[in-house]
């Protein structure tokens, strides 16, 4: 009889032990999917929430400060998961680099602004290859498998410039250009929607165009450079956020009062030489609405819905009449 029990009590010790040890494998499992959860990208537990990257031109840059804005507010109100990242001085290898760095880390899905075709575009592929999809913002890459585009219809952006020049100059004048990059295709189309205007009127001509390479400084050098070799001018025009406050302190050291100056977005020192009457008008984008329509096109597709290539935001003309109205934008 005791034989049996020791037994018996034996066997029981035996299955306890056992439990004990799949409970623990079990735990240890469990924390392990976590970790391969968490390194694929996609948070643990049970939150549906994604880890999104979103790669910027250029890190703390007024604008871009509002894209992550829209886009953090956007994550948060969706349960995702998103990093910021970007060069802090405008470098498209950096940005590739940044896009390839998102890539091996497997995250569940990357928004980028869209870059040099013939570089930038087998990376796009490559991370859609790897079931990673890639929303462009800002700068669209339509050549690659980019799953859509947000942003500024950038032809219609430089025809709004264009009309601007018209309005304030009657359809007179020599203009110079200071556009961002010479090899950012958002700044070349700008350009291009600038001359379909321009060359509408015989009394008008672009004389030069110059590249700041989004730099304020290097913005008050070309445009100096540009006003003391083409005096002649009268009438600056800028693509990028930068470029017009450049201008406007180029033509101050220049003693240029006559120069009537147009730049683009609505950088707040922008807004206020438009309340002063330094600036005549500026083309305003909407970075906030960018990122936030990326982030929540990214939670439609997560869903099953079918996104559409392009969603353009808009732009607004602001000048005195209106100037207020780019605070909000």
């Amino acid at each position: 009889m005791d034989k049996k029990w020791v037994s018996g009590v034996g066997v029981i010790v035996l299955f306890v032990l056992l439990a004990y040890l799949f409970m623990g494998f079990a735990r240890h499992s469990a924390r392990m999917g976590n970790i391969v959860k968490e390194l694929s990208g996609r948070p643990s537990g049970n939150s549906p929430g994604y880890h999104i990257v979103l790669i910027e031109q250029e890190r703390y840059h007024p604008y871009w400060e509002m894209v992550e804005k829209g886009a953090k507010e956007a994550a948060e109100k969706y349960g995702m998961d998103i990093e910021f990242t970007g060069p802090v001085r405008n470098n498209m290898e950096e940005q590739i680099s940044l896009l390839e760095k998102a890539i091996a880390a497997q995250v569940d899905a990357i928004i980028v602004q869209g870059l040099n075709d013939e570089k930038f575009t087998p990376v796009i592929d490559k991370a859609v290859n790897r079931g990673i999809p890639v929303i462009t913002i800002d700068t669209d890459a339509p050549a690659s498998r980019r799953l859509a585009y947000v942003g500024t219809d950038n032809v219609a952006a430089g025809e709004a410039l264009g009309r601007m020049v018209v309005q304030t100059t009657g359809g007179k004048g020599k203009i110079g250009v200071i556009i961002g990059s010479e090899l950012a295709k958002n700044q070349l189309q700008r350009l291009d929607g600038l001359r379909n205007i321009v060359k509408s009127y015989s009394g008008m001509e672009i004389v030069d165009v110059r590249s700041s390479n989004i730099s304020h400084m290097e913005a008050i050098q070309q445009a100096a450079d540009m006003l003391r070799f083409h005096p002649e001018i009268d009438v600056m025009v800028g693509t990028s956020s930068t470029d017009a406050l450049g201008v406007l302190q180029a033509s101050r050291s220049l003693k240029r009062g006559d120069l009537t100056i147009i730049g683009f977005d609505n950088q707040a020192e922008t807004l206020d030489a438009i309340s002063r009457g330094d600036i005549a008008a500026t083309v305003a984008q909407q970075p906030y609405l960018m990122g936030d329509m990326a982030v929540r096109l990214l939670h439609q597709y997560f869903a099953g819905v079918q996104l559409q290539p392009r969603y353009y935001t808009g732009v607004k003309v602001l000048d005195k009449s209106n100037v207020q109205e780019g605070e909000s934008l």
